[in-house]
């Protein structure tokens, strides 16, 4: 695995600054490489920790709050259940039900756990609705970002041989250097 190590460092780094710098509400690339990193990765459970890392490094900045599991989960079952082939109409069928999954368990969770809507039927569609407006946010963000990792698979993976390759060669001279 240590030949996907700039995949960690890039996507952690780069999703970790997407979420920390100012944006739309519901605007990052978070839940587009929950879908792509497995595939591009080509091993789910390393895929699975590059939107958990950067979720983390970013929380720890941002901020915790009391249904940050359930956002983990969420992101934790997009992930397993992402494709591990690029096919460009599952790819979309996946960025779209990513959206609606998170929509769903997201808003459910703060209905559950804050006091900001009555624990009623009419609260919970109350709950929603106010939230259709970061919907929309979350369904563009994940639409575009999953079709721009998926064009740029090929320039990705070819940035992380040279990488590898760069890193490895580097630590190599240093060994023999020190022999």
């Amino acid at each position: 695995m240590k030949d996907k190590f700039f995949y960690l460092i890039f996507f952690g780094i780069i999703l970790a600054l997407f979420r920390i710098i100012p944006h739309p509400p519901n605007f990052t690339p978070i839940l587009a490489s929950a879908i792509m990193a497995p595939m591009l990765i080509k091993d789910r459970l390393f895929g699975i920790s590059i939107p958990i890392v950067a979720m983390f490094i970013s929380d720890i900045i941002i901020g915790f709050h009391p249904y940050q599991f359930v956002i983990y989960s969420t992101i934790l079952t997009i992930a397993l259940v992402s494709p591990m082939k690029k096919n460009f109409l599952n790819l979309g069928f996946m960025a779209i039900g990513s959206s609606v999954w998170f929509f769903i368990t997201t808003n459910f969770s703060v209905w559950i756990i804050w006091d900001y809507y009555p624990k009623t039927l009419e609260g919970l569609i109350s709950c929603y609705t106010f939230a259709i407006p970061f919907f929309k946010n979350t369904f563009i963000s994940t639409c575009l970002f999953t079709g721009l990792i998926a064009i740029s698979i090929k320039y990705i993976e070819s940035i992380n041989e040279k990488t590898y390759s760069l890193i490895f060669n580097l630590i190599d001279k240093v060994r023999t250097k020190k022999r």
